[in-house]
């Protein structure tokens, strides 16, 4: 299935920043990854699973869950790239309150935040 059609399907938009939920838009706090290669929240994911898979809100593939798991595993290359941006430029307490879909300067940081 093409990413378009499956993201029209559900009416999931992807953000412009990589770094954030396209379920919740907010930065990715524990992100796990299906095995279509889509990274969501956990907190997204949790109590979507049934019959011990998980289907993705985005392309609709199932992702097979192991045993007594409610999760699919952790997309620690994402969980690397977060920390990666957070210590590099950490963010102000202004841009954190703004919306995450737009980028603008902060006055505060002086950066070009989302």
């Amino acid at each position: 299935m093409e990413p378009s059609g499956g993201m029209e399907s559900v009416g999931l938009e992807f953000p412009k920043n990589p770094l954030l939920c396209p379920i919740c838009h907010d930065y990715f706090t524990e992100p796990c990854i299906l095995s279509c290669y889509h990274t969501f929240c956990a907190r997204c994911l949790r109590g979507r699973e049934q019959d011990r898979r998980l289907v993705c809100p985005f392309c609709r593939q199932p992702t097979m869950l192991k045993d007594g798991t409610a999760l699919p595993p952790p997309d620690t290359l994402m969980r690397q790239l977060i920390d990666i941006a957070n210590s590099e430029n950490p963010p102000c307490s202004n841009c954190d309150k703004r919306d995450r879909q737009n980028m603008y300067y902060c006055n505060t940081c002086g950066k070009l935040c989302y």
